[in-house]
């Protein structure tokens, strides 16, 4: 088997995923796929045009019936913890602040509220290295400049397997402007997770984190063919 040197976060990581076309699905089934000790908090972002007439109450039960975690909608100055899966309130960005929730309606220019690029950037500039930002299934580019500001401060980057996405175009945007470190399909993304969080779950996780390692290195090298 191939080496490739994988790389892990700085001890107590925090998980900034976001999804667009096909997310519902994508979302539900990660969150359902995550053990009930899950060691790190979560931030899943299904992102929506600005004044949108989604309501974030079905995506929280959608969520809240398929995972042990437990799964909120925070309130502005929560602090961030361990085990809970956050989501935005309805037509606002989701940022984080000295390790607390905060919303805004700015960058009102934005065509998504709440946007994945502003989550993804917020939780770089706030936990750096400890960052980790996921790209699933979606169209167009929201949360590209989210994963190279991830890189930029030393977090890792994830994104789906484009030919396992609902929608490919999202993660091969993340592909083509980003070189994530690991990538690939969803049914072994909680693997990752666990792995990175060095959270023993499954005996294949190790082999999980070494497979989508060496998948994102044959990846670049292609890209610079």
């Amino acid at each position: 088997m191939t080496e490739v040197e994988g790389r892990y976060p700085a001890i107590n990581p925090v998980f900034f995923i976001g999804a667009s076309a096909g997310g519902v699905k994508a979302l539900t089934y990660l969150a359902s796929a995550l053990p009930d000790d899950f060691p790190a908090p979560l931030f899943f972002l299904l992102h929506r045009r600005r004044k949108s007439n989604t309501k974030k109450e079905l995506m929280l039960k959608i969520l809240q019936n398929a995972s042990a975690l437990r799964v909120v909608v925070p309130e502005e100055g929560d602090v961030v913890k361990s085990g809970v899966i956050y989501l935005p309130r309805e037509d606002m960005h989701i940022g984080i602040d000295d390790n607390r929730i905060m919303y805004s309606e700015l960058p009102d220019d934005e065509e998504w509220r709440p946007s994945i690029n502003y989550l993804f950037k917020s939780g770089a500039r706030e936990y750096q290295n400890r960052a980790i930002a996921v790209l699933l299934t979606g169209k167009l580019n929201d949360g590209v400049e989210g994963l190279k500001e991830t890189t930029y401060q030393g977090g890792i980057t994830i994104a789906q397997s484009p030919d396992d996405a609902y929608e490919p175009y999202l993660p091969l945007n993340a592909l083509l402007n980003d070189h994530p470190a690991f990538v690939l399909p969803l049914k072994d993304m909680a693997k990752l997770f666990c792995e990175l969080a060095q959270h023993p779950f499954t005996e294949d996780q190790k082999q999980v984190w070494q497979d989508s390692a060496l998948a994102a290195n044959q990846i670049k090298q292609k890209l610079r063919e």
